[in-house]
């Protein structure tokens, strides 16, 4: 035991040598904590040098390392290589040689989207799993099934030299096929948190106490409030942790920065024996000088504005104060006036310290991803819609036929109208995809493009499992250069033949404005992201604007003339894709969709009310 924390001094002037040499060690650990913070506010995290366990400070890698340099396994780089990985990204370079050092805190890791957060915690995953195969050794938890999915093919791609055994856990499929692939014991479970739950409430659940990892991918979402969420993550929690010898370490990975993150990481290593948090934010620091006149344009606009709305204000208590001379008739349009914007309004009010904190901490959107807006009438969104898609997207939407043909309606043409139409399609967009707020809205936009002749595909909750993959495959293979979908899209998916993304409305949160447009211009490749705005719109673009740090521009190829022209046929295939949705009893099935999430919020309201009393007792 002396050769490990060395010898016990005997007499008076060894032990006041000794505390003088603590003393100077806790005054250079506060300078340099001083230091590190100063450098925090100064400039990003990103070139924090985190300590392993052996108090030895972990080089930060350069960005022409390669994945030899970050301490991988051999058979992983080789992986990488046929994989065709180039090079590291920055969240790579700073999570990996981390991940593979560490294993004695849980991370948070905030970074854009796109920068290959997967492979950054997949890698030291399947490093560790090397050193000593077991099974389950890991949980991955994802919020959506599609996203699930998706990791579950890299991760079987990223091991495939290990011959590494993975399940898929999610909603929708056979849970006797899920739970027998859990009793052979795979290396990885790879689920979505309210059927993996639902296993360990079974008969006879998987043993996950000897777990080493658990990973929540896009935890935000999956630890926000009332996200539904919060008993099956919680359940997971205690499973993972119950074998005191085993340390289950804990990953979470964001692209945004969410209240529910800060109150984790406060909350991390309070009590005995349980692990502290190591935070990173890995932002893209090269700007252009192009970028930065534009994060200065978006500064001056918005002191232009507040200087704006305070002489407004003081304009208005100065003609109060005046006279009053305004009717009653006035004051009541007014006051209905700003009770029906009241919703719109919480986005430009006032934010608290911590909001403004987290916005801060929110990495930034890609450097190549391009914002627009189109300025629209909201009742002709759909109009605008089509217009929009049939300008921007190569050969408007249009798939090709047998013959290879791209006309609306299979009209034949000459070769010399195919080639000016290559030309003038050149640097138009190969595929989108539609964000809508809701899944009837979602279905009804689908049918409608379909009944104008652009072949499309819709994604949302109310489809079954079968057609929600099926969809997906078709739209990655590009069989389809259209997807209509909810915001279940807009989280981790990686469809690389992406171009542009258009917001057919804007998100009442701005956190989800920014998963969105992260479906474009990812791993360094250029985007863009189109949003129509109405006039009720309008506070909504400021917040979108506040949390990307970049002003959005005007769009000046979406004419208001083309899309006039469009009103006729949109109307009538409104009219028609009603009718059509109505035979095939899609209100039936919205309606029982809507009773199940009344019921389901009922029911947290009734546990989180059970728990506030259950603590109140405790307290008297």
């Amino acid at each position: 035991m002396s050769t490990l924390f060395g010898k016990k001094p005997h007499n008076r002037r060894e032990k006041a040598s000794a505390k003088r040499k603590h003393e100077d060690i806790s005054a250079a650990t506060t300078s340099s904590v001083g230091n590190l913070n100063h450098e925090k506010t100064t400039r990003t995290e990103r070139d924090d040098n985190p300590i392993d366990g052996s108090n030895n400070v972990i080089p930060s890698l350069s960005p022409w390392a390669t994945f030899e340099d970050l301490g991988l396994a051999e058979p992983l780089v080789e992986t990488c290589k046929a994989l065709g990985f180039k090079s590291p990204t920055p969240v790579q370079r700073q999570i990996i040689p981390f991940l593979i050092r560490e294993q004695s805190s849980h991370v948070l890791a905030l970074a854009e989207t796109g920068s290959g957060k997967t492979a950054a915690f997949a890698l030291p995953l399947l490093h560790h799993l090397a050193k000593d195969p077991y099974g389950i050794f890991g949980v991955i938890v994802s919020p959506t099934r599609e996203l699930a999915k998706q990791i579950h093919q890299q991760l079987l791609a990223l091991g495939s030299s290990y011959n590494v055994e993975s399940a898929l856990v999610v909603g929708g499929m056979d849970m006797v096929q899920q739970a027998c692939a859990l009793d052979r014991k795979p290396h990885f479970i790879v689920a979505t948190p309210g059927r993996l739950a639902e296993l360990l409430r079974g008969p006879n659940p998987p043993q996950l106490r000897h777990v080493r990892f658990l990973v929540l991918d896009e935890a935000d979402r999956l630890l926000a409030s009332n996200s539904g969420f919060e008993r099956d993550v919680a359940e997971l929690l205690l499973h993972c942790n119950r074998d005191k010898r085993t340390k289950c370490q804990t990953l979470l990975f964001s692209a945004t920065m969410t209240r529910s993150l800060e109150s984790i990481e406060e909350i991390a290593g309070a009590g005995k024996g349980r692990l502290p948090m190591k935070k990173f934010v890995i932002r893209d620091d090269s700007k252009t000088k192009s970028q930065k006149n534009v994060d200065a344009k978006l500064q001056e606009k918005r002191e232009m504005e507040e200087d704006h709305s305070n002489s407004n204000s003081s304009e208005e208590k100065e003609s109060d104060s005046a006279d009053d001379i305004s009717t009653d008739g006035e004051r009541d349009s007014e006051s209905d006036d700003e009770d029906k914007d009241a919703s719109f309004k919480e986005c430009s009010a006032s934010k608290s310290p911590e909001d403004s904190a987290a916005e801060k901490l929110t990495p930034r959107i890609p450097a190549g991803l391009k914002q627009e807006y189109v300025f629209m009438p909201s009742r002709v969104r759909d109009a605008y819609l089509l217009t929009t898609i049939r300008t921007l997207l190569s050969n408007g939407g249009r798939a090709k036929d047998r013959e290879g043909r791209n006309a609306w309606r299979g009209r034949p043409r000459d070769n010399e109208d195919v080639e000016e139409d290559n030309e003038e399609e050149a640097g138009k967009a190969r595929s989108t995809i539609v964000f809508v707020a809701t899944c009837e809205r979602a279905a009804l936009v689908s049918e409608i493009l379909a009944q104008v002749g652009v072949d499309n595909v819709a994604l949302h909750s109310l489809l079954s499992q079968n057609r929600r993959l099926a969809a997906l495959a078709k739209f990655k293979s590009q069989q389809v250069r259209v997807l209509v979908a909810t915001d279940i899209a807009s989280r981790g998916l990686d469809v690389p033949s992406v171009d542009l993304v258009i917001n057919s409305e804007l998100p009442r949160n701005p956190v989800n404005y920014v998963h969105r447009v992260g479906r474009t211009a990812r791993a360094g490749r250029r985007g863009r992201a189109i949003s129509l705005v109405s006039e009720v719109d309008v506070s909504l673009v400021h917040a979108a604007e506040n949390i990307t740090g970049r002003p959005l521009e005007k769009c000046s190829e979406v004419t208001d003339d083309d899309a006039i022209r469009m009103l006729g046929p949109v109307t009538k295939a409104s009219r028609l894709a009603k009718m059509k949705l109505m035979d095939i009893g899609f209100d039936e099935l919205l309606k029982k969709f809507k009773e199940r999430k009344v019921r389901d919020r009922k029911e947290r309201q009734r546990i989180e009310k059970a728990l506030r009393k259950q603590t109140k007792k405790q307290e008297e």
